[in-house]
């Protein structure tokens, strides 16, 4: 079963960096994930670093999409996930309200204790990257996902 390791950002730039690092270290980048509700941010992270596009989910653009960018501005609806990378398909779009992502994170075989916390740091604006480990992989490569992620100023949980 895959294994997943995940590191929190205050700052595009680290988030950005440690995604880089991993690449250059070898974890594939189909296996890297990104989420935050930083919109022009992930699109830097995703430009920068190859993981691919920025996704906003169904009903985040046209008429609706402005008239959701009002209710989210006035505190009438909570805003949504921007994800990009493997997880962005089951992520992007998700409510930020405390449910809505931590149901979608659970959905990806995050234990709900964990998930509710992430939703907390996504709502802060910070960035969680996710490295989806391979079967095969050891404890050295959970290691080194780990030293990456702590080496660009991840945030404990």
């Amino acid at each position: 079963m895959a294994k997943l390791i995940v590191g929190i950002f205050g700052h595009h730039s680290d988030a950005a960096l440690a995604i880089a690092a991993l690449l250059e270290s070898g974890f594939k980048k189909k296996r890297i994930s990104a989420v935050t509700k930083q919109k022009s941010a992930l699109e830097r992270i995703s430009r920068d670093t190859g993981i691919g596009p920025a996704k906003l989910g169904a009903g985040n653009g046209g008429l609706f999409g402005t008239a959701r960018e009002i209710g989210v501005g006035l505190d009438m609806i909570p805003d949504t996930a921007v994800a990009a990378g493997s997880a962005a398909t089951k992520l992007a779009g998700a409510d930020l309200d405390i449910d809505g992502l931590a149901v979608s994170l659970i959905g990806s075989g995050i234990p709900e204790e964990d998930a509710l916390k992430y939703a907390r740091h996504a709502d802060l604006e910070h960035i969680i990257v996710f490295v989806e480990l391979e079967d095969e992989s050891g404890p050295e490569e959970q290691e080194k996902a780990n030293t990456i992620f702590a080496g660009h100023h991840a945030l404990p949980l």
